[in-house]
């Protein structure tokens, strides 16, 4: 990794660290670093739960692709979602799977994490979650638990 990027951290992000930043150098932006690791280590636990695809599989550069991984043991997820470089969509609503429709949650952007909002669980399912990423190539990342 040259520089500290969101969108290549994120695609590398797995269940363990892949660091692939070269620590000998002084010049890299260590606290967008700090930040991404930061990010990674509070979703990391939700890699072992189940695995939801939000989009058709696609390697098509126009195209966003996007998962969830629920844990609804203890009633919580992420969802990662990536805009590719080519796409002409900003915004997208993703429905996403497993919750409990009776109940609601609260959702946070890793991105804005000082903005967490709720939302039914039944308009997450019936809806979806409203993704909007303004770069392109860009990336989002959703922690939610149900609330209450």
């Amino acid at each position: 990794m040259k520089e500290p990027d969101a969108y290549l951290f994120r695609s590398m992000m797995t269940p363990y660290p892949n660091c692939l930043w070269d620590a000998r150098r002084t010049d890299l932006n260590y606290a967008e670093l700090r930040r991404l690791v930061s990010q990674w280590k509070q979703v990391a636990p939700n890699y072992s739960g189940d695995y939801y695809p939000l989009t058709p599989y696609s390697l098509d550069r126009a195209d966003w692709i996007g998962w969830q991984f629920d844990r609804p043991e203890l009633g919580e997820g992420m969802v990662q979602v990536f805009r590719r470089d080519a796409s002409i969509y900003r915004t997208g609503d993703l429905v996403l799977r497993g919750l409990d429709r009776s109940a609601r949650y609260t959702i946070a952007d890793l991105d804005a994490p000082e903005k967490p909002h709720n939302m039914p669980g039944a308009e997450l399912m019936d809806k979806g979650l409203t993704v909007d990423i303004p770069s392109r190539p860009g990336s989002a990342l959703f922690l939610y638990k149900r609330a209450g």
